[in-house]
């Protein structure tokens, strides 16, 4: 969440600019342009995949993917095959920004909108949907929902079994519009995945394979604060060096530097992460009015005052932390939310998970969405002809669509065998030599903007990872990784507890900056000079949350909860 109060002032204060928004953004009218009628070859909208001779624009606000885009979007072979098939082309704009938040606020606001947008939502909550909304409100976005009714895949969208809680009734079918759908929101896994199609990230701590071999420990099996605790002084007892030769310490960081990670601390984290919870007598509380955190203050003093915990943990920066990792610095990292077949992180040091310790009520397995989605894309009300865009993107989102981005030219760039699909040699050498160009040839974030949703590679091409196929060996480690020790999961599909925040305006005005200071007070009670000094700033904290209406919000959250306990999740992602 990175919303700041000068972001959060500026998505309010767009609304006054909303009649520039509307008066003064054009777009091409296709619709009075003949060639767009009828292709080269004299087909007709809707014959043999013909939508219309037509050029998009488009602008994404994720933050630094921009290069992740060939660098010819509209003259690439599969480029130019879709356009064969279709008549559209697509070039998206994106000008690197670092906060995609702010660049999405400030585009809205001054109507900078070209045909089509993509943004950053990965659930409700998020603070670009409440931009997002405010457009939408405001009659800034066209309304989807007749056009998706045309569709072969998109219309799934439809089907309210398909989406995901979240999705469904946050995101696209809200009901105040009535039934309008205004966002699309992308990577939604097929309606027939099953356990088995599914990629496990494997969040939580990682410790280095070495040390765990050294000290014959299977951290699959590390289940308690206590058992971390014996851990760690074992490592600092066993003078372990990193790559350079210098000493470890045991703990470190998260991968991505300093912030709470509740993985140090998951026997007492009521709330996993989310800070809210339920506790024995059925009452929905905030952590900080329990004893769990007082108890996680004390855990984490304890590993400080022995040198078994990084002490700039909390506040050291990404560069060091990710350099630290791949240097071995650390013989646990405390976070680590990683893409298995990301392998460059094992090329000098290899982990292993240590994510199945017990949360406060005693389970070990890992919480995962039962379905997910993330990033959302809309069409501007200024855009001409929506439906040939919706019409794109079921397009892309086809199975032959996305064999196109996912794999390119059929005989060129890969072959299919058996139902899985390979990549040829000279794709899988690129991959290998000369990885930053396999994008020009197989554009898969540029297609996968709007067409990867309904997924289920498995089933459609035949390996859980693109490249699987083509590579066995390399992922070899990725797959051993992910069933590392046999891991349990659980599924959820609901509304985090804070996201139900946005619909008490009332209480959220003030009550939300109070929440958003708690890491800063846990962080201060970490370092305070003694428990008791920490057990201060606790009830200092307990008592700002009580005047900020707290109680207010848990008594919002208790009747949700007594009417429907699977509609409000209260075990999400470890970090705060």
């Amino acid at each position: 969440m990175k919303m700041t109060k000068k972001f959060g002032s500026l998505a309010i204060g767009f609304v006054l600019c909303f009649v520039v928004v509307l008066g003064g953004c054009s777009s091409s009218d296709s619709s009075k342009d003949p060639a767009s009628e009828v292709a080269a070859d004299g087909r007709k909208a809707g014959e043999n995949g013909f939508i219309a001779n037509r050029d998009l624009k488009g602008r994404i606000f994720l933050e630094n993917d921009g290069a992740q885009l060939p660098a010819d979007q509209t003259g690439n072979p599969v480029a130019l095959k879709i356009k064969e098939k279709t008549g559209m082309t697509l070039d998206w704009q994106s000008t690197g920004a670092t906060d995609g938040l702010q660049e999405l606020t400030v585009t809205l606001a001054t109507g900078d909108l070209p045909d089509v947008i993509e943004a950053y939502l990965d659930h409700g909550g998020r603070p670009e949907m409440a931009v997002l909304l405010k457009g939408a409100r405001e009659g800034l976005f066209t309304d989807l929902r007749p056009y998706l009714e045309k569709t072969k895949v998109l219309k799934k969208y439809l089907d309210p079994n398909f989406l995901p809680r979240d999705t469904r009734e946050n995101v696209m079918f809200r009901p105040e519009f009535d039934g309008k759908v205004y966002f699309i929101h992308m990577n939604i896994p097929a309606e027939d995945t099953t356990d088995a199609d599914r990629y496990h990230y494997r969040a939580g701590m990682w410790i280095r394979a070495d040390i765990a071999e050294a000290l014959k420990v299977d951290p699959s099996k590390i289940r308690t604060e206590d058992e971390l605790y014996q851990l760690a002084v074992r490592i600092k007892q066993g003078n372990f060096k990193d790559n350079n030769g210098k000493p470890i310490t045991p703990i470190g960081p998260r991968k991505w530097g300093g912030d709470i990670v509740s993985t140090l601390f998951k026997n007492d984290d009521f709330g996993n992460g989310t800070r809210f919870d339920v506790d024995k007598d059925g009452k929905v509380k905030h952590v900080a009015e329990t004893d769990y955190a007082l108890k996680q203050v004390e855990f984490v003093q304890k590993l400080l005052k022995e040198g078994l915990l990084d002490k700039e943990a909390f506040s050291m920066d990404g560069v060091r932390a990710e350099e630290g990792m791949n240097n071995g610095s650390y013989g646990i990292i405390s976070y680590a939310n990683i893409a298995l077949d990301s392998l460059a992180l094992y090329e000098k040091v290899k982990y292993l998970p240590m994510d199945q310790l017990e949360n406060y009520k005693g389970e070990t397995a890992i919480y995962e969405k039962e379905k997910s989605g993330s990033q959302v894309w809309a069409i501007p009300a200024t855009t001409e002809n929506p439906e040939q865009i919706v019409q794109f993107a079921d397009y892309l989102a086809s199975k032959e669509g996305k064999a196109l981005w996912q794999y390119g030219i059929e005989g060129q760039d890969y072959s299919v065998k058996d139902g899985k699909y390979i990549y040829s040699n000279d794709v899988v050498q690129m991959m290998t030599r000369s990885p930053e160009k396999v994008k020009d040839v197989i554009p898969t974030f540029w297609g996968g903007l709007l067409g990867r949703t309904d997924m289920n590679n498995v089933k459609d091409f035949g390996e859980l990872v693109l490249g699987q196929n083509s590579q066995p060996d390399k992922f070899k480690l990725m797959f051993e990784l992910m069933n590392y020790g046999n891991p349990t999961y659980k599924y959820w599909d609901g509304y985090s507890a804070i996201s139900y925040l946005s619909e008490v305006p009332e209480i959220e005005a003030g009550l939300k900056p109070v929440l958003d200071t708690y890491k800063d007070v846990l962080v201060k009670s970490f370092y305070a000079p003694s428990l008791d000094e920490a057990k201060k700033y606790l009830d200092e904290y307990r008592q700002q949350l009580k005047s900020a209406g707290v109680e207010q919000f848990e008594q919002y959250l208790q009747e949700k909860y007594d009417k429907d306990p699977g509609s409000v999740v209260f075990y999400m992602d470890a970090t705060f």
